[in-house]
């Protein structure tokens, strides 16, 4: 274990994170929040001064390895948070720091699952902070830190390895640095855009700037009580499910489009097979609700709108999907459970992983038929290795045990089991919408007690992070010295 570069990485992730809160400071002064502005200027030395202290100055050998990655991956996560939660205590907008930490975790990891009965009470600045901790999380905010680093060798691939979510993470390009300034590029170009469309149906910038920066990190924190039925409007509906599911693909796609290779991004199996999926799933959802709604068309419009935010794990709401037929809530609980595509900001176990999965189960099944015929197990026409096969399904078997271990502790801890079973798959899956019918799809977790919340807290970090992260930081091996 390198710990001097380990620390310094993470001061420098303090350090850049602190620039961040330009954006809320700025925000108070326009809205004339004086008292915020402060918030936020007293949390921006904060990260500043955990920045510095553990980053004074670059260690002569800053390689990381694999260990190194999974720690800062791990830690860095945790410490933004425990930092991040200060303006809402500073401001009393949340006063219990401990709920601070659970909104705040919510917002880094994109999950939107939020403590607060009411947010139109709350400051412009804090609404501007809640939604960028969505914007920073979808990314990631390693990979912000690759972009914008002067410099940085091969080893760094291990930060955006363990942060990006998916099975595979590959370079765009040949540097590390390049590669995360291209996906940022894009990323912060898909979010204007999606600011200008909203713009055009007719809502305000403020709201307009923050919806677009909670689809583009697939999070779900809204400005409005009521989420997205406030605004009434089907444009702003289809906009936003547009965007959705475009945050949803990989963006590695996006880079193919940009530099003019379209046959090569319209022949990605994953894509065409998403796509196909969520058609079918929008149309199976229509069919069930439509004798609850009255007509096809207002069940066609609810279906894409539930099937968009919880198959990209982003969480608005338009009506309560809880309250749903069991055949709804049934296919919408498999949407939030594959969740998105790989190297998207999406949630969810990721739709390629379960394609390998599936693949994988058939060629074993094939190989008991027919066990001297030779099977292989292909992606985008590739064959993919046994130890790349092994790996997806020990991790969607891994998937399975601590989702499992966590509706334990939570029946453990006094919850029904349906309550339970779907808080867990709601933060597992960094999806925010409870589809319990004791809670709903439009309510806080501000009743819960502190220990559920723990439980929802950890969840939520193991199911960004993508479980590795987190677990291996309890692992003695892991903080070894020896490599």
């Amino acid at each position: 274990m390198n710990y001097r570069a380990t620390v310094y990485y993470l001061g420098l992730i303090c350090k850049v994170i602190s620039a961040f809160l330009l954006i809320p400071i700025i925000t108070a002064f326009c809205y004339l929040e004086w008292e915020e502005s402060l918030c936020f200027f007293y949390t921006a030395l904060v990260y500043l001064g955990v920045g510095f202290a553990l980053a004074p100055k670059a260690p002569k050998n800053k390689k990381l390895g694999s260990k190194e990655g999974l720690v800062i991956v791990g830690i860095s996560w945790i410490v933004v948070s425990l930092i991040g939660a200060l303006p809402f205590l500073f401001g009393g907008a949340i006063p219990n720091y401990f709920d601070a930490v659970f909104e705040t975790i919510s917002g880094f990891t994109t999950t939107g699952a939020t403590i607060l009965d009411r947010v139109e009470v709350l400051p412009r600045s804090m609404l501007m902070w809640r939604s960028l901790t969505h914007w920073i999380g979808g990314m990631g905010i390693l990979v912000f830190i690759l972009a914008v680093l002067p410099s940085s060798d091969g080893s760094t691939f291990q930060l955006l390895k363990f942060e990006s979510p998916g099975p595979q993470v590959g370079k765009l390009v040949s540097k590390v640095r390049h590669s995360a300034a291209i996906l940022y590029f894009i990323y912060l170009a898909l979010t204007l855009l999606e600011t200008i469309f909203l713009l055009c149906g007719g809502l305000s910038f403020f709201d307009s700037f923050n919806l677009a920066l909670s689809t583009a990190g697939t999070g779900g924190f809204a400005v409005t009580d009521a989420s997205i039925a406030a605004y009434g409007s089907l444009y702003v509906e289809i906009v936003l499910a547009v965007f959705m599911l475009i945050f949803s693909v990989n963006f590695n796609i996006y880079y193919l489009l940009v530099i003019g290779k379209i046959s090569i991004a319209y022949k990605n199996e994953e894509l065409r097979t998403y796509f196909i999926y969520i058609v079918v799933c929008i149309l199976a959802v229509a069919v069930s609700i439509v004798s609850a709604v009255g007509s096809f068309g207002v069940a066609l419009r609810e279906a894409v709108f539930a099937v968009a935010t919880l198959g990209s794990s982003t969480g608005f709401t338009t009506v309560d999907f809880a309250q749903w037929s069991e055949a709804a809530k049934g296919i919408l609980t498999v949407v939030s459970v594959l969740g998105a595509c790989a190297g998207s900001t999406g949630g969810g176990l990721k739709f390629s992983r379960m394609m390998v999965v599936v693949k994988t189960a058939a060629v074993n099944l094939s190989e008991s038929i027919r066990p001297n015929s030779v099977h292989l197990v292909k992606l985008n026409k590739k064959a993919l290795s046994k130890r790349e096969t092994d790996g997806i399904v020990g991790y969607f078997l891994i998937w399975i045990l601590v989702f499992a271990v966590s509706v334990l502790l939570l029946s453990l801890l006094g919850n029904t089991f349906s309550v339970s079973f779907y808080t867990s798959l709601t933060m597992f899956n960094n999806m925010g919408p409870n589809l319990s019918v004791e809670i709903g799809a439009t309510a806080s977790y501000s009743s819960f007690q502190w220990s559920s919340k723990l439980v929802m807290m950890a969840d939520m970090l193991i199911g960004r992070l993508e479980i590795f992260p987190i677990l291996l930081l309890f692992t003695p091996k892991v903080w070894s010295r020896k490599f």
